[in-house]
């Protein structure tokens, strides 16, 4: 019975070599495909790179963008408080000032009327002389 056994286990031995040799086939082709792969990922890694350079670079462009308008709006901010301070003070004053209606206005004095004869009570020698005396508006009215 011994002798039984020997070719039985010597067929087994060869189906598992065979499993084996095959399994090593698989194992080959997947070897030379990471190697191939290899380089594909080497490529990719460098275009990676590439990439991440460019994103850095935009990245710095954004910060340096951002600071500026930063700025300038930090200044638009504080021209407006400047404004509002300065709004605010003239509201307080305008509301400590008194508004006080405009005075009526005077009506205009009645013109009297003039009559350019002398007065009764001179004489016309004296009329000469006490016409140089008076203003002319008085004497004629403002005519000349």
């Amino acid at each position: 019975m011994t002798d039984l056994y020997i070719p039985i286990a010597q067929v087994i031995l060869a189906v598992a070599m065979l499993g084996v040799a095959v399994l090593c086939i698989r194992l080959d082709r997947k070897i030379t495909a990471l190697r191939e792969g290899k380089d594909g990922v080497a490529a990719a890694a460098a275009e990676l790179a590439l990439a991440v350079g460019r994103a850095e670079a935009s990245v710095a462009a954004l910060k340096s963008v951002s600071q500026a308008a930063g700025e300038d709006l930090q200044r638009s901010i504080e021209e407006a408080r400047a404004s509002a301070e300065a709004l605010k003070f003239l509201v307080t004053t305008a509301r400590a000032v008194e508004v006080k209606p405009a005075p009526a206005a005077e009506p205009a004095p009645a013109r009297q009327s003039r009559d350019l004869r002398w007065d009764e009570e001179e004489l016309e020698d004296d009329f000469r002389l006490a016409r140089r005396a008076r203003p002319l508006t008085e004497t004629w009215g403002g005519l000349r």
